[in-house]
């Protein structure tokens, strides 16, 4: 269900320390004291002059306690960034979709709902493309307190019967009785039957992005939602998934090498003066393979 279609994002642009940049480069490490479950390969670069950082890649586990964040980063910023170029040309609609529940197994209902939602996302592209539309859409799926899969999607999809209406929820009194009670909401039958077939549940949102800013980090935010990370997901599974129109983000020109070898860390001390490594794993291998240059050595708790 959508508590805030107008979540703001006054929160994010006060705070100097937004763990939530649209800048990849920002999330290169969230914190640089975790040490990588992987062990992803160590990287140089240069901060100016003769002064150079190390620090530890990003081994793109989900389940690994800092790489995760920094995945989780990276689709943050594609999805607010694509939603703002899209939103230049074609208006956007905000979707939410989940599994039935009652007789399906939390594991059934993981197994089965990649291709659900695939199904439906086929439907609503073949009936949006049909009509001349331009197709777009990135889906970000998370997992229920029951266990059942949720998604979150962003698309240039609208129904062609959309309309305003009501929707039915349940609210709990203090007694513990429960009473109907009646939202504004925007409803299409056409969208309910095709949930339905695609073999979701029945409940479904829909409603206008009226602020692209907003409904795009609404969606993106689930990414770091603690159950985003860990290992209790099929093999495969797609935490986000995106149309291939949907944009990427632009890679960005670097300078960094990797320190794979003992000729590259060599190759590091011949060229700095000073390096500063990131605590953990980065400033114990640099500290060790820098041993005995002329290199000047700084820990960094943290790169922003």
């Amino acid at each position: 269900m959508i508590e805030n279609p107008d979540f703001s994002i006054e929160a994010y642009a006060e705070n100097p320390l937004d763990l939530f940049s649209t800048s990849a480069s920002l999330a290169l490490v969230l914190r640089g004291f975790l040490r990588c479950e992987y062990g992803a390969p160590f990287f140089a670069f240069s901060r100016g002059g003769s002064r150079y950082g190390v620090v530890q890649g990003c081994c793109n586990h989900w389940n690994c306690v800092r790489c995760g964040r920094m995945v989780a980063a990276q689709h943050y910023g594609r999805i607010v960034e694509g939603a703002r170029q899209i939103a230049t040309e074609h208006e956007l609609y905000f979707i939410t979709v989940t599994c039935r529940g009652l007789e399906l197994s939390p594991d059934e209902a993981k197994s089965g709902y990649l291709s659900w939602t695939h199904r439906l996302l086929r439907t609503m592209q073949q009936r949006h493309t049909r009509h001349g539309g331009e197709w777009f859409y990135a889906q970000v799926t998370e997992l229920q307190r029951r266990g059942h899969p949720h998604s979150h999607i962003l698309t240039t999809f609208c129904p062609d019967d959309l309309v305003e209406g009501a929707k039915e929820s349940w609210r709990t009194l203090p007694d513990g009785s429960r009473i109907a009670q009646y939202d504004d909401a925007l409803r299409s039958d056409w969208l309910q039957e095709m949930v339905q077939k695609a073999g979701l549940g029945e409940q479904y949102d829909i409603s206008k992005v009226r602020t692209v800013e907003a409904a795009a980090r609404y969606v993106a935010k689930y990414m770091f939602k603690d159950s985003q990370f860990g290992a209790h997901f099929p093999k495969g599974w797609k935490r986000a998934r995106y149309s291939n129109s949907w944009p990427k983000l632009a890679k960005q020109k670097t300078d960094a090498f990797v320190l794979l070898s003992r000729e590259d860390w060599a190759h590091l001390a011949r060229v700095a003066v000073v390096v500063d490594a990131t605590i953990g794993d980065a400033y114990e291998s640099a500290e060790y393979f820098l041993k005995g240059s002329d290199v000047i050595l700084h820990e960094r708790i943290e790169e922003k």
